[in-house]
């Protein structure tokens, strides 16, 4: 019944199989514009990997991706063809995990780094009684899943930029593929492989990330994290970090997958931690 659900939300989506994007691209809007797109695309993903991977002068590491996030959801067109290019199959095992997770989901929920609010509308739709928030840096990416939002009519969700909501704490707060915006998550890698960082090492670098995270969270409320870990070293910082910002992993729960994301296979946690009360 789930993958049926799954199946069913996604097609309604818009969410196909695109083999090449290129090609998809030429299709959709024609030889010369599609090459246009090709080009800049191109050039924005080459400054997007070398700023996650090596840092970026000043600028915050959470918007380093801000311009190519801003391209890809210029039109609802150009976010689906992505999207489906991408995360066709991510989006599918991310909700799978939602959908097994769902006991914890209720009342206030927020969906932080929503993008274009493809998984934000499937929890709203999967929790009818609740009020879903999705928040996002770029406005691009807010008003692609305002105009998904009103496409399937999802009326329990709202989107927003971090400048226009109040400080609040939810039921629930989703995070889904954000450390690696919030932390210097590959060179981290990178380092604990060559000086084998101690655990407390490791936690002390998402210290600012989890903070803020814990901060959002209502005591005895829910975080709900699906993110890449390859290596578990890593992955075990990041709960010890948790952990210490009072957001202790339920037991249980965690969900591995691994499937394409961008240009290559990676492996995702789906896992689910509760404040202690307090």
């Amino acid at each position: 019944m789930s993958d049926l659900r799954i199946k069913e939300y996604l097609a309604q989506v818009g969410i196909r199989r695109v083999h090449e994007l290129d090609t998809a691209l030429r299709e959709a809007f024609g030889q010369e514009e599609g090459e246009k797109h090709i080009k800049k695309l191109t050039e924005l993903y080459d400054r997007s990997e070398e700023r996650l991977v090596y840092g970026s002068k000043d600028t915050a590491y959470l918007r380093r991706q801000e311009e190519i996030v801003d391209y890809l959801n210029q039109s609802s067109q150009m976010s689906l063809l992505a999207a489906s290019f991408y995360d066709r199959v991510f989006f599918r095992r991310a909700m799978e995990a939602l959908l097994r997770y769902e006991q914890f989901f209720a009342g206030d929920i927020l969906d932080i780094g929503c993008g274009n609010g493809i998984l934000t509308c499937f929890l709203a739709r999967v929790h009818p009684d609740a009020s879903v928030t999705g928040l996002d840096l770029s406005q691009m990416a807010v008003s692609a899943a305002e105009e998904l939002a009103g496409r399937l009519r999802t009326d329990n969700v709202r989107f927003a930029s971090p400048q226009t909501l109040n400080q609040k704490k939810y039921d629930t707060v989703f995070s889904c593929r954000t450390v690696h915006e919030n932390a210097r998550w590959r060179p981290l890698i990178e380092e604990m492989k060559a000086a084998r960082l101690s655990m407390e090492e490791q936690s002390k670098r998402y210290e600012g990330y989890v903070k803020e995270l814990s901060a959002l969270v209502k005591p005895q409320g829910y975080f709900v994290s699906i993110e890449r870990c390859e290596e578990d070293d890593v992955c075990a910082g990041l709960i010890c970090a948790l952990a210490g910002v009072g957001l202790c992993q339920v037991k249980g729960t965690c969900m591995q997958f691994s499937c394409k994301n961008g240009d290559e296979m990676a492996a995702f946690q789906a896992m689910v931690f509760q404040k202690a009360e307090g």
